[in-house]
């Protein structure tokens, strides 16, 4: 079966026909040819390949990315760009594999035909953990022919070229971000002449994707060039994908060691020898994320989306079933991956809960996690502890960021969707008591399940176009509903209520109370019995207070171990389709 739907994907999205050269477009940046697709029986054009800024090699290696002055002729947007300097073997997931470069700050533009006036403008910001990925990999055509949208999906620098830090100009940390937000200045400037509308400009991404969109909403520097945003399984609280300015200053020095370059010497001295070092060795190095308080991330995230400090755009976001169920496969978790393991037990349980904290879980925290998410219906179920284990780290590590990101947005007046997937794709290689893990909602946001004779079921194929239709709503009117009788009404969330809409194969349904006591847990009970020893701690009949107000409380940070598997995530792409579980 998998080596048939291999086949199947293989041909149907490596195939370049029928296209051919025949889109024009002149804009503000030059004159571009690209192709014309054929999609669905209507026409697609694709730009392909387009720069948006000076190749950031030599001197500019490690700098902030420099805008890219108009070009002279035509410029040949028929191809996928260079992907960024990473270490993963990549496949095409809808699109190509491309050569690693450093010459990679490009972008690619679907726009639909007849082409449009005053279109809504989605553009994708791709996961991978701040390590690795490419927008080459994600095919906008599917989306733009089906909804009208245009589609754009950009690169950017990952690892040390995208995220070293020493507080110097040279080496500012979060390039990999500025050259997110210049690509997005691209698109303000360039957008109308494909015809679409700047001032409808959805940006949304998966992962650390979707955590560089929550970085965007927090950023002053970012206010103006997008309008709404969509989170998918990422915020700006997630744990793990950002670090102290000291914490990455002390991080790149061991870097710079570790290359034989002076640290001892200067500055001059250092970054001479760091840009003299061939860059494809820089993508064995992996573990570099986002600084805070550099002046384009806040110092404290949560505490500026307490403040109100965040841009007041609405957002549409989300989660799935099972998203913890992937990393736990990676760590090597009895109970979790591919094969026939026997369950964890509960010494495994609290050796695998522990995995990336800041600090091992004392016997009280242990106790109450166990309390809260034991089946009472069934406590004494061979999956007990595995059920515990998948559940809570998927709630600590992104229902509660997601859910306190919502709560900041909703208490100052925007518009908040929040949405919670629950499909389990047709042929997937997982278990069969997993829905839906981390990056399976990727595929039918894209809308691969509507692609006939690729082994999807017609179910499938309903809950992507549902999705296509939701999202594309949402970056056109700031609303994804549209009226359709058929499906209920998606209502904004709100702390009282906590409402979110389940997405799956039978049908959107409108559920409510999200995560509220497992996310007062998380956020007010663990903390406070972190505090304290098994002596000082005994049990007591009286209630816990959940947290009803605003207060955002970020999850203490992660270690490395979680943020290693994410390396793994594209890799995991390749495995989502040829088994349909699709990633970040």
């Amino acid at each position: 079966m998998a080596v048939y739907i291999l086949a199947a994907l293989c041909a149907a999205m490596l195939s370049k026909a029928p296209v051919q050269a025949a889109a024009e477009v002149t804009a503000p940046a030059g004159r571009l040819v690209g192709l014309e697709q054929d999609v669905f029986g209507t026409t697609v054009h694709a730009f392909l390949g387009i720069p948006f800024a000076h190749p950031p090699v030599g001197n500019r290696r490690f700098r902030r990315a420099e805008r890219l002055p108009p070009w002279d002729g035509v410029y040949n947007a028929t191809t996928y760009p260079n992907m960024c300097i990473q270490s993963s073997n990549l496949f095409p997931v809808g699109g190509e594999i491309t050569p690693k470069s450093e010459d990679c700050l490009y972008l690619n533009v679907w726009q639909p035909n007849p082409v449009p006036t005053g279109a809504a403008v989605m553009v994708y910001i791709h996961g991978g953990g701040f390590m690795t990925g490419s927008s080459s990999l994600y095919n906008g055509k599917y989306l733009t022919a089906t909804e009208g949208v245009i589609v754009v999906t950009v690169n950017y620098r990952v690892g040390p070229l995208g995220f070293l830090y020493t507080g110097t100009d040279d080496v500012p940390g979060n390039m990999g971000l500025t050259d997110q937000l210049l690509a997005l200045q691209w698109v303000q400037d360039n957008i109308p002449s494909f015809g679409g509308d700047s001032s409808k400009v959805t940006i949304f991404g998966h992962s650390a994707g979707s955590a560089s969109v929550g970085f965007h909403l927090v950023s002053s520097e970012s206010r103006n060039v997008f309008s709404r945003a969509i989170l998918q399984a990422g915020t700006s609280l997630q744990p793990g994908l950002s670090e102290t300015m000291s914490g990455a200053n002390d991080k790149a020095m061991a870097f710079s060691e570790s290359l034989g370059c002076p640290t001892d010497q200067g500055t001059a001295a250092l970054l001479t020898c760091l840009r003299s070092q061939d860059a494809q060795q820089f993508a064995t190095f992996t573990n570099f994320y986002p600084v805070k308080d550099t002046g384009f991330i806040p110092a404290n995230p949560a505490q500026a989306l307490e403040d109100g400090m965040f841009k007041r755009a609405d957002i549409l976001i989300g989660t799935n079933e099972n998203e913890f169920v992937f990393f736990l496969s990676f760590f090597g978790i009895p109970g979790f991956s591919v094969g026939s393991e026997s369950p964890p037990d509960r010494e495994q349980f609290i050796q695998a809960i522990n995995i990336g904290l800041a600090g091992p879980l004392n016997e009280l925290a242990l106790e109450a996690i166990e309390f809260q998410y034991t089946d009472w219906l069934n406590p004494d179920s061979d999956t007990r502890y595995r059920d515990i284990l998948e559940a809570a780290r998927a709630d600590y590590s992104f229902g509660c960021p997601t859910v306190a990101t919502a709560r900041a947005h909703a208490q100052y007046g925007t518009n908040v969707y929040m949405y919670r997937f629950a499909h389990r794709v047709t042929a997937s290689r997982w278990p069969d008591w997993v829905v839906a893990t981390h990056g399976d909602e990727l595929q039918f946001v894209f809308g691969l399940p509507t692609i006939p004779g690729v082994g999807y079921s017609t179910e499938d194929a309903e809950v992507s176009s549902t999705m296509m239709r939701y999202w594309a709503n949402f970056a056109k009117t700031g609303n994804p509903n549209n009226n359709n009788d058929a499906d209920p009404v998606w209502t904004p969330y709100t702390e009282t209520g906590r409402p979110y809409i389940l997405l799956e194969g039978s049908g959107p349904k409108m559920m409510t109370g999200f995560k509220t006591t497992e996310c007062a847990l998380w956020d007010v009970y663990v903390p406070a019995l972190m505090n304290k020893t098994v002596a000082q701690a005994p049990m007591t009949s009286e209630p816990v207070q959940c947290q009803t107000t605003t207060e955002v409380v970020a999850p203490a940070v992660w270690g490395q171990s979680l943020t290693l598997a994410l390396l793994f995530n594209v890799i995991k792409d390749v495995i989502s389709f040829v088994t349909t579980i699709f990633v970040l």
